[in-house]
């Protein structure tokens, strides 16, 4: 892949700067973004009207137009599915702009430009599809529409015009200059994406800024996060790539509700993607092929990466991997924080502490033998306090001033400090030194954190310009150094790259992104799902959390529980933390067990894991996808009543309790097969689950439940819902403590056969687990898996395909069939019948095992198969769920109680209970539908305060604790 950062005289990205005005002037020097301290008074920028219609011709595929303000529009279908459409300001040159974001080049297309008196249609290429674009001279608008009925499918609401600053003064604060679009809301139409932040899936309603930030101890309704991508996806079947990283916003119907507006600061053109699709897949499919797809993963990425703040010393390390061992907790990775190096104030060392790591070489090998991966931590920080603070200042390496010297960030919050410029060819040959001296003696995976940069002073300048300039590209600069670098000195070994922040296209650089440093409670883990959600809508599908939370709450034990069992359903599992122990082991029973029963999972179903990596990297398709994944899409088809606000796990149904209002923001697919719905409120045992339709099967219960409505699901401490698609095919394997102990030559494969899905399929995929030339080379096995279900005969077909280095000639096969009533009339392989100890019924579990060898392929055939899928009975979904409040521990000012109605009903009594169980308060709660808050003051129902110690509060039969202090 050509690199989008290779020299500090590349043209094609330095031209970058070519498309921004000149910088307003820095308000601060030296401290992060902050309130005005003079209290200026912000003038708006005033828009532009555009120029008329002038002319148009087409010229290499591309339809330009020019209006008589000297302004230019360009429509250029790109690919199959994508157009892109770019403006030009009066004066700007058209030209080929740079992005860091798209690398597929355009293809050539035969389209025509038909015109009309009003309008001119851009027609007839292949790569338009059934799409045409339509230009209105009238307006210059210019819109993708069906070819069938010429409506609109991404309406825009003005084309693109041209924002100008206002002139400072000394009372005035002038809003930054630049260039917008506007496209028209249709009623109902949902907008999904948008990068990492703690919304609702449904981003509708919400003005977002585009600049990468970090909140320390971020809950649910934190608007912007560590990647903030210029992505959003429609419901209505199109999704929007806006193709520039300066500083910008979103308005996505916040100022007005019929209206989705992009604003970059500073420019002087504008360009967009619109990429259209049948449905997300589609979609992700094409946007992906031109931003660039995420590598293959190392096999050991889909195990259990233990992390913590951190770890001080080999011995405690090695102390670590050992108990995780002792205690039956598998392990595939330890990642080392700032401690490695010697801690906050030596940032940039970049060198073990050899006071405290004395022997590290032996250490990564020791652990290597145990299967268990090394990843160091490193920032962009360089310390005053570090060995290399004079290098890279007189060396040129960091980021500078107005007048070209270093520029301090003395408000740092480790202290004084530089902050390499990562778009400089010679920082990033020095930082590449270290990483590749470090993996020469054994380090496995990195760890990029602070990358937006966390402090990132405005009067800050770097090779490529001013902060809010470049800023949002520099995640991508600094990725891009391990991915490249990697690529020409390592090409047959798989990137590991934790990275904190990055931008559209951040998948190509083998980045695995975290959600940032998340408050250790229950908000904070509320705000998971919408988060890895919104991800991978943007392309970006392994982004995962701190699994436990990572900061101020203190040891809570089941919310630990509940995070890594959602953790071990997510692309990446990866407990971490500081102030209480992140490590599993330290939890008390009956905790520790369903952990651990929770990661045996995970490694039980590691070749459905790599099959969805694979997924990943040939299609796009996130391994976390949206309940709404496979849905059609359409311009006329996504019709709502209702839409929330919430992405807390509430969930608000319709009169006939059927159907949820809104996307989900508290269960999602993992793959084709897979429903995943994590427990997110304290105290909870039982949880509505919305299925889609078809039929859906409990996990570890195996019972049938009918699907098109919402149920309610037993959530027991000891695990979290699980269901299985009717008809799929699960591959699974032995557990193992670590995936270096993985063995391709057993499969352990669950079929779940269906007279509602009468014919099905899916395709494995392995290889070697390490080979970054896997695909190319094409060394890789595929076992595709083919079911036929009729009363009469089952058959399941299987084919392998392809083969790898260290491939086992033949392997052990146990076809386990679910949900099976009875023993078949009879079974054969390869049309042969069975002998008897060939297959085995265990009535108990209602399976049939089926157990053979295979090399190429096998044809087994169940002759009589009787299936116990009759659905379960009383599945009838909660009316009511008592939630977290809004503070557990409080003193005199009370805390706000909160619930749901999920449908409408009798107003009921909330009981507030003693240690002793006596009722010291009565609320009443309301008995219409939604989401509801009650205030309490701490006081008995004499109104006076309650001594301190643990309260109850309990209604419906749901209880939530409370702590009373001073």
């Amino acid at each position: 892949m050509k690199s989008v950062f290779p020299s500090l005289l590349s043209l094609s990205f330095l031209s970058a700067g070519l498309l921004l005005a000149p910088a307003t002037q820095a308000q601060r020097v030296g401290d992060a973004p902050g309130p005005d301290p003079f209290g200026k008074r912000t003038v708006a920028a005033r828009v532009v009207p555009g120029g008329q219609f002038q002319s148009a011709f087409m010229d290499n595929s591309t339809l330009q137009v020019n209006a008589s303000d000297g302004s230019v529009v360009q429509v250029r279908p790109w690919a199959k599915g994508v157009v892109r459409v770019t403006y030009f300001a009066p004066g700007r040159m058209p030209k080929a702009d740079s992005s860091i974001s798209v690398v597929q080049p355009p293809a050539l297309d035969q389209a025509q430009v038909v015109e009309k008196p009003d309008r001119l249609w851009l027609v007839g290429g292949p790569l338009l599809e059934d799409k045409v674009v339509r230009v209105m001279k009238g307006t210059m608008q210019v819109e993708v529409c069906s070819a069938e009925t010429g409506n609109p499918i991404v309406p825009q609401a003005a084309t693109p015009f041209r924002r100008q600053a206002a002139s400072p003064t000394a009372a005035t604060k002038p809003e930054p200059g630049g260039t917008a679009v506007r496209f028209r809301l249709q009623p109902g139409e949902q907008l999904y994406g948008t990068g990492s932040r703690a919304l609702p899936v449904d981003r509708r309603g919400h003005k977002l800024e585009l600049y990468n930030e970090a909140h320390y101890a971020y809950q649910n309704g934190e608007p912007t996060l560590n990647v903030t991508l210029p992505v959003v996806l429609s419901s209505r079947g199109y999704l929007l790539l806006f193709d520039h990283y300066t500083a910008g916003s979103l308005d996505l119907g916040a100022t007005n509700k019929d209206v989705l507006e992009y604003s970059g600061e500073g420019l002087t053109s504008l360009s967009y993607f619109v990429v259209t699709g049948k449905d997300q897949g589609e979609i992700l499919n094409r946007y992906t092929a031109l931003t660039g797809r995420q590598p293959l993963p190392p096999r050991w990425a889909l195990g259990l990466i233990q992390s913590r703040f951190g770890y001080r010393s080999d011995a405690e390390t090695e102390n670590v991997a050992a108990r995780m061992r002792r205690e039956g907790f598998p392990l595939d990775a330890l990642v080392h924080d700032l401690y490695w190096f010697g801690g906050t104030t030596r940032q940039g060392d970049l060198e073990w502490d050899r006071r405290h790591f004395q022997d590290p070489l032996g250490m990564m090998k020791r652990l290597e033998q145990k299967g268990v991966k090394t990843v160091l931590i490193s920032e962009p920080y360089v310390m005053r306090t570090s060995s290399n603070d004079s290098l890279v200042r007189t060396r040129g390496l960091v980021g500078t001033d107005a007048a070209g010297k270093p520029f301090t960030v003395s408000s740092f919050w480790a202290g004084p400090a530089t902050i390499l410029d990562m778009y400089k060819p010679s920082a990033r040959a020095w930082l590449w030194s270290y990483y590749k001296k470090h993996h020469d003696t054994g380090v496995h995976g990195w760890w990029s954190d602070l990358g937006e940069p966390e402090n990132h002073p405005e009067a800050m300048r770097h090779v490529l310009g001013p902060t809010r300039q470049v800023h949002n590209a520099f995640g991508m600069a600094w990725a891009s150094i391990l991915s490249e670098n990697y690529a020409k000195e390592y090409p047959n070994e798989r990137l590991f790259n934790l990275a904190r922040s990055g931008w559209a296209g951040m998948q190509r650089n083998a980045v695995f992104p975290w959600s940032g440093d998340v408050q250790r409670t229950w908000s904070g883990f509320q705000a998971q799902v919408p988060i890895m959600l919104s991800m991978g809508v943007g392309g970006v599908g392994y982004m995962h959390s701190d699994a436990g939370g990572f900061c101020v709450g203190g040891i809570d034990s089941e919310l630990y529980t509940r995070w890594l069992q959602m953790a071990s359903l997510c692309p990446i599992m990866r407990p971490h933390g500081e102030g209480v122990p992140p490590e599993p082991f330290f939890y008390p029973e009956p905790y520790k067990s369903a952990v651990r029963d929770a990661a045996h999972l995970r490694y039980q179903l590691l070749p459905y894991l790599y099959t969805l990596a694979w997924q990943n990297t040939t299609t796009g398709a996130p391994l976390a996808r949206m309940m709404e994944y496979d849905k059609q899409l359409s311009v006329d088809s996504y019709q709502l009543s209702g839409r929330s606000n919430k992405a807390d796990g509430r969930t608000s149904l319709t009169t006939d309790n059927q159907q949820l209002t809104t996307p989900s923001n508290d269960q999602y697919l993992l793959g084709p097969s897979l429903l995943v719905a994590p427990v997110l409120q304290p105290g909870q045992r039982r949880r509505n689950v919305v299925l889609p339709t078809g039929s859906w099967i409990d996990f570890y219960s195996g019972q049938t439940l009918a699907g098109g409505r919402t149920v309610s699901m037993p959530a027991p401490l000891a695990r979290t819902p699980l269901l299985v698609k009717a008809g799929a095919f699960l591959p699974m394997t032995n557990y193992r403590p670590s995936t270096a102990r993985y063995q391709p030559d057993t499969l352990l494969l669950r079929y779940y056969p269906d007279p509602q899905v009468t014919e099905s399929e899916f395709t494995m995929y392995d290889d070697d687990g390490h080979s970054a030339q896997a695909l190319a080379r094409k060394e890789y096995e595929t076992l595709t898996m083919r079911g036929f279900y009729s009363r009469a005969q089952t058959d399941i077909i299987l084919s392998s395909d392809g083969e790898y280095p260290g491939q086992p000639s033949f392997r052990l096969l146990r076809l386990l069939v679910q949900r099976v009533a009875a023993p078949p009339a009879q079974v054969l392989l390869d049309g042969k019948p069975t002998p008897a100890e060939a297959w085995s019924y265990d009535p108990a579990r209602h399976e049939l095992d089926v157990h053979f060898l295979m090399n190429a392929g096998t044809a087994v055939s169940l002759r009589g198969l009787l299936l116990q899928t009759r659905p379960v009975g009383s599945v009838e979904p909660e009316t009511f769920t008592l939630e977290v409040p809004e503070n557990r521990s409080f003193g005199p000012g009370g805390t706000t109680l909160r619930y749901t109605r999920h449908a409408a009903g009798a107003a009921m009594p909330l009981r507030i209970l003693d240690a002793r169980g006596q009722v010291v308060r009565e609320l009443q709660l309301a008995g219409s539908a939604g989401a509801h808050t009650l205030k309490w003051d701490g006081r008995n129902a004499q109104g006076q305060p309650l001594p301190l110690g643990v309260y109850t509060a309990e209604a419906g039969g749901q209880h939530q604790r409370l702590i009373v202090t001073q």
